[in-house]
């Protein structure tokens, strides 16, 4: 073992021992915050083959008042009836379609079927596998394992961090232990275990930090409250959620895509400056790396705005259908969370690039193998 150490250079040392300070940090308080959810369900979901599909006035009634219905065939050929809403109505669900259904059970009338989504399984798997042999085709190893890396991610954030908050857990410990642990997994996972890589970490870690302090910062100030439909409707089910904190959370998982694209981008820049076991020139590398920065925060800057802006574009044509004056409409919850959201990942943006610089500066003067410190020096 300490001969194979020996033969690494410093700065995948470097990079090693950060990756096993954070994953002792952190694994076991995941352990110990892991959430154990209801084991008990009030129904479940199958899928049905949808036939005699009728609707009744879908056009004027509320949401939650059922205006159509179907004969459904489950696939142990039963066939059962089948409830149909309004977002059926304007999914355009019509006869031969197969779709999720949830059955309740109702002490009344048995059980309940109810249209929920269009079956889209083995649509969605198909355009998988799509994407990732275009992947594995143009951008080839790395590609392949940033696929890996998002798909671990999603799994480990469904399971610990939105199962942690369902469970009344809170929201902003979730959500930073989940960042640290998929930024840190992912960047050398997908990079590898360099010092560049490393530059790139600690830029992205400095981001999210700032980011995630400004929309503390905001939110409290500003006193949000619910920002959708959706945040809403959790009151009803766990009142212990900070909505306005639920909010900054969202932000925060959102950003680290973009804080970790600045970053990387922003180390590379830096290093391809550098040449191997040669201090760096500071005078020459510093004015190229910021210019190359600026214009790659400036792109990102307007990239989160119209992606958030985009994120609630609903809620602003419903706001213009409605004739709502727009001094009235930038005050309401929905919008002062987004603009919240877009100032705070704002922040974080500009404070990515120049970190992540810095620490690339400083770790691009680490030897590259372990011998060569050991080596004369002229």
């Amino acid at each position: 073992m300490k001969t194979v150490v020996t033969h690494l250079d410093y700065g995948t040392r470097l990079a090693t021992a950060v990756v096993l300070v954070v994953a002792v940090a952190l694994v076991p308080l995941v352990i110990a915050l892991w959430p154990h959810p209801d084991k008990s369900m009030a129904g479940t979901y199958t899928s049905a083959v949808l036939s005699d599909v009728t609707y009744s006035d879908c056009d004027n009634v509320t949401d939650d008042v059922p205006c159509g219905e179907a004969t459904g065939t489950l696939d142990d050929d039963k066939q059962v009836e089948v409830m149909l809403f309004r977002d059926a109505w304007l999914s355009h669900v019509t006869d031969s379609d197969r779709a999720i259904v949830y059955a309740s059970e109702s002490p009344d009338s048995g059980t309940v079927y109810t249209f929920h989504s269009h079956d889209r399984g083995i649509k969605l798997i198909a355009s998988t596998f799509i994407i990732i042999a275009l992947v594995l085709l143009v951008v080839r190893g790395k590609g392949i394992r940033a696929i890996a890396s998002l798909l671990a991610s999603a799994i480990f954030i469904w399971a610990f961090l939105i199962g942690g908050i369902a469970a009344g857990g809170s929201p902003l410990l979730y959500t930073t232990i989940s960042i640290i642990l998929v930024l840190t997994g992912v960047l050398f996972f997908t990079h590898g275990l360099t010092t560049k890589t490393l530059a790139a970490w600690g830029g992205t870690m400095c981001g999210a930090a700032t980011a995630m302090a400004a929309g503390t910062l905001l939110s409290t100030w500003l006193r949000l409250g619910p920002a959708d439909e959706s945040a809403s409707a959790l009151t009803y089910t766990n009142l212990n959620i900070d909505l306005s904190t639920l909010s900054l959370s969202a932000l925060l998982i959102a950003l680290i895509g973009i804080l970790n694209d600045i970053a990387a981008a922003q180390a590379a820049t830096v290093f391809s400056h550098t040449a191997p076991d040669t201090r760096p020139q500071w005078k020459v590398i510093v004015p190229t790396a910021l210019s190359v920065g600026r214009d790659h925060s400036a792109s990102a800057i307007y990239t989160i705005s119209f992606s958030v802006v985009g994120a609630g574009l609903a809620a602003f044509v419903l706001a213009h259908t409605y004739k709502q004056p727009l001094s009235a409409f930038l005050q309401t919850d929905t919008v002062s969370t987004t603009l919240t959201q877009m100032l705070a990942g704002v922040i974080g943006i500009i404070i990515t690039m120049p970190a992540t610089t810095v620490f690339a500066l400083l770790l691009s003067r680490i030897p590259s193998t372990a011998s060569s410190s050991r080596g004369p020096k002229h």
